[in-house]
């Protein structure tokens, strides 16, 4: 049976991570985290929840998986990997500057599907070959 935990609580920028804490807490039981995997919305977030889960005790990716989505991997001057989703960062720059640049011809939406690449960082394990 599949079933999905949702943190639905928005994060203003600046603010402090401790509510993912508060959140990981309180899907302990018995030293064991209810969710086997956790998406990050960026590889920021990804990178404090990795922190939140070692404090905890967890292993990663053994205890719980963690994925980030935006393919930067590495903060400042923190040398980390984590798996991630990476974006086509130019190509979505090079078509949101076309498009606003564009002379208005009408006020119909378009929609551009680009694709994404998944990249291991030793945070999710690898699918059996």
């Amino acid at each position: 049976m599949a079933f999905e935990t949702v943190f639905r609580e928005t994060l203003d920028d600046g603010e402090p991570y401790e509510k993912f804490d508060t959140f990981l807490a309180g899907h302990m039981t018995h030293g064991r985290l209810s969710i086997d995997g956790i998406f990050c919305v960026t590889d920021k977030v990804a990178y404090y929840v990795m922190k939140a889960l070692r404090r905890m005790n967890l292993r990663i990716p053994e205890d719980v998986q963690v994925i980030g989505f935006d393919g930067i991997r590495q903060l400042g001057d923190f040398d980390y990997i984590c798996s991630t989703i990476v974006q086509p960062v130019e190509e979505m720059a090079r078509i949101s500057v076309g498009l606003l640049f564009r002379e208005p011809s009408s006020a119909r939406l378009h929609t551009y599907c680009l694709p994404v690449t998944y990249v291991c960082g030793g945070s999710t394990r690898e699918p059996a070959p």
